[in-house]
């Protein structure tokens, strides 16, 4: 089974520095060992500037900054770096319909796994991901749905102090 998991804790991405950092570690070359991620709606070159942009184009440069997900793989389940990264490029794309995103495939632990992040803030009209259930549970069936076209079951993890 496929675990996914909200990085989001109570307090946590809501500095000027949150999308910078967690772009960084997400898209980091030590973890990516066949380099696999996505990029949705930013610049390749500066895509945490392209999300502050968006964000300050709208006067919506303030809460938390970014969500950050990880989907997570048993090794009996899925082992093959270039499905996962099917998968999140299926995501990414349903989420980047309305909001910028990126996510890189790590391989560097012993669980294959990728993380998804993206601007709270839509580049479409300023509109807001507020981590609402109805929101949540829209893109967890949306993480499901893909993980599924690849044979996974996926479940949500809850964190204890997730927001």
């Amino acid at each position: 089974m496929a675990t996914i998991r909200c990085i989001n804790a109570k307090g946590k991405y809501y500095d000027a520095a949150a999308k910078h950092d967690v772009i960084n570690y997400i898209l980091n070359p030590d973890k990516m060992i066949h380099g696999y991620f996505g990029m949705a709606q930013v610049n390749p070159a500066n895509p945490d500037l392209s999300m502050y942009d968006t964000s300050m184009s709208f006067g919506q440069e303030h809460g938390v900054r970014i969500r950050h997900y990880v989907v997570s793989f048993q090794n009996k389940e899925l082992t093959n770096p270039m499905i996962a990264n099917l998968i999140a490029n299926e995501i990414m794309n349903a989420i980047g319909g309305k909001f910028q995103c990126v996510y890189g495939v790590h391989e560097n632990s012993n669980e294959l796994h990728f993380h998804l992040a993206f601007n709270t803030v839509s580049y479409l009209d300023g509109s807001r991901f507020y981590g609402t259930k109805a929101e949540h549970r829209g893109l967890m069936n949306i993480i499901k749905f893909a993980c599924s076209h690849y044979g996974c079951i996926a479940y949500y993890v809850r964190n204890r102090d997730s927001d």
